[in-house]
């Protein structure tokens, strides 16, 4: 991995939430498919679902310019060009184009400032949106695992895949900002209720299961899970 992925390496080899969030990934892509990295940010998922097997394919959806390019280098250093689609989008609820903040030091996108969150002072940028289901159709493929971690947009993000999500249920690794959706006035509560109603149950990186309610009502301002 190239040294702009050392804060990732850290956070998925020495903290708890890290490793079996990464134990949980790696378990599955083991056992083949193709994943929408949504949120790619640097590509370490990106390019470690695609060494789990041979057969492994990714689509990497990351609208940072800044951090496109990090994820093409990954790309190159593992040797993953024919395995590895770069998108320069966003998953969103509709299909169009949206003005987002781009933090010029770290590089990602977010939809608004979250306090605290950004190392320089924003850009504003415009971003391409798509839908999931219209994203698997222009790219022709159906993902078995879906990986969310897109700052509060994961709201948007799957109410707009209802339908896709119900008729394909993807495996789905979600962060689930619970801070920057409140900091929205959004709920996420809707987000869980919309998940259930497609099918889904949950999972902590432990592999047990989590009930609704210890998911939209958590103290912790982030939380990670496993909906499948």
């Amino acid at each position: 991995a190239p040294l702009a992925c050392r804060q990732e390496l850290l956070h998925y080899t020495t903290t708890p939430e890290g490793r079996g969030e990464l134990y949980n990934i790696a378990n599955l892509a083991s056992k083949g498919g193709m994943l929408f990295d949504v949120g790619a940010h640097s590509g370490f998922i990106s390019a470690l679902f695609c060494a789990a097997h041979p057969q492994n394919q990714v689509v990497s959806v990351e609208p940072s310019p800044v951090l496109s390019e990090r994820l093409s280098v990954i790309r190159a250093l593992n040797g993953l060009e024919k395995r590895m689609r770069i998108e320069k989008v966003a998953i969103g609820d509709r299909t169009g184009t949206m003005s987002m903040l781009l933090d010029p030091a770290g590089g990602f996108i977010q939809v608004q400032r979250f306090e605290h969150s950004m190392w320089a002072t924003p850009q504003s940028v415009e971003v391409r949106i798509e839908t999931l289901a219209d994203a698997a159709t222009r790219l022709a493929a159906v993902p078995q695992f879906v990986k969310l971690d897109i700052e509060s947009y994961e709201f948007e993000a799957i109410h707009g895949s209802i339908e896709f999500l119900s008729h394909h249920k993807p495996v789905i690794f979600l962060e689930l900002h619970l801070n920057y959706l409140e900091e929205r006035n959004l709920s996420p509560r809707a987000v869980v209720k919309t998940l259930e109603r497609c099918g889904y149950q949950f999972y902590n990186c432990a592999g047990s299961r989590l009930s609704g309610k210890e998911i939209h009502d958590s103290p912790l301002s982030t939380i990670h899970l496993v909906a499948r």
